[in-house]
């Protein structure tokens, strides 16, 4: 008996470290939007990348978005934690770092927020932005329960940095857009006083353009005199072929070393 309650406490023992270590299991960001769920459409990801990548490129804040399927007992606030400590989301020292973590299949929700956003992030505002997201995820409609979040979250960061974000501006409706003025069409003595520029401007045109031709073949003779057609010297266009490729900005760092000591909201929906 005692044999077989050792081994049931060993199997235990095996198990329990797993459970406990599902965060530390997870693989790294490949970027702020990371849908392990399998819930967002490639549009919505791409949109709400847009945002958080230009909110840390303005403002130094990172901004993660994440889904996963199950929490798997553990609680959401728990879990939000780990994984902001793991990710290190933010930048090391100034610590403004911003997790929103949906966890669908339990449909617990969770704003993590880093010490350094704290002061404009306080745990109601958090609140505040988790409960808008509530009618999409409601809908299942986590495109729209992301953009809602992100948006809010980038828009109190971009304030306080002073900055202004393309990524989240909209153009007004077409309703809302002013028509084009009308303008009066030209009256008959408008028109029959703008008639004799036609014929002087042919004139001109003629005359100009002749000039111009003997004027090049005079400059061209007097270079062919000096020892053939000009030549640049052999630069071409384009530069250097080891330039800059462009894709450096593009890269995703990942979270630089920033830490939470638990601020933030939570909720279901």
């Amino acid at each position: 008996m005692k044999s077989v309650l050792a081994f049931v406490l060993a199997v235990l023992g095996a198990i329990s470290p797993v459970l406990a270590e599902k965060v530390a299991a997870m693989p790294a960001p490949t970027g702020y939007v990371d849908d392990f769920a399998g819930v967002m459409t490639a549009s919505g990801k791409a949109e709400v990348e847009a945002i958080c990548r230009e909110v840390h490129d303005k403002t130094k804040a990172q901004i993660f978005f994440v889904t996963v399927r199950s929490l798997e007992g553990e609680s959401v606030d728990t879990f939000s934690n780990d994984l902001f400590h793991k990710w290190k989301i933010g930048e090391k020292k100034t610590d403004r770092g911003i997790l929103v973590l949906l966890a669908v299949d339990d449909h617990k929700r969770r704003i993590e927020v880093g010490y350094g956003l704290e002061g404009i992030l306080p745990d109601a505002k958090a609140g505040d932005i988790g409960r808008e997201m509530v009618p999409a995820l409601k809908e299942s409609n986590y495109d729209d329960a992301a953009l809602v979040s992100v948006r809010a979250i980038a828009g109190v960061i971009a304030e306080d940095a002073k900055v202004s974000l393309d990524s989240t501006a909209t153009a007004p409706a077409l309703s809302d857009q002013a028509p084009p003025p009308v303008q009066a069409a030209p009256s008959s003595s408008e028109i029959q006083g703008k008639v004799w520029v036609i014929p002087v401007f042919f004139f001109f045109a003629f005359f100009g353009f002749f000039g111009l031709i003997i004027w090049l073949s005079i400059r061209n003779q007097g270079r062919m005199g000096g020892g053939g057609f000009y030549s640049s010297g052999g630069d071409t266009f384009g530069g250097s072929s080891g330039g800059d490729s462009g894709g450096g900005s593009d890269s995703f760092s990942g979270g630089d070393g920033g830490d939470s000591g638990g601020g933030g909201a939570s909720g279901d929906w």
